[in-house]
């Protein structure tokens, strides 16, 4: 990804970035943008309930994602 990239492989960066830093109302996402951004979040050290808040999804989902990433919940 080059520096100053606002998209990456069809996900919106910037929308994934105002969703992780809570900047004004969190944009619609696509469910592959919603992964991205709760990876982000994830190693940021963020909990799945915050995650879950901010992306308008179930702690589970969060949950289910990261045991699919390998990372547990």
């Amino acid at each position: 990804m080059f520096p100053g990239s606002t998209w990456h492989r069809g996900i919106d960066l910037i929308a994934v970035e105002r969703a992780v830093r809570s900047w004004g109302l969190c944009p619609e996402l696509t469910e592959d943008e919603q992964r991205y951004a709760c990876r982000e979040m994830t190693e940021a050290g963020m909990s799945a309930a915050v995650i879950a808040e901010r992306l308008g999804i179930a702690d589970r989902t969060v949950t289910r994602w990261r045991e699919a990433e390998g990372g547990g919940a």
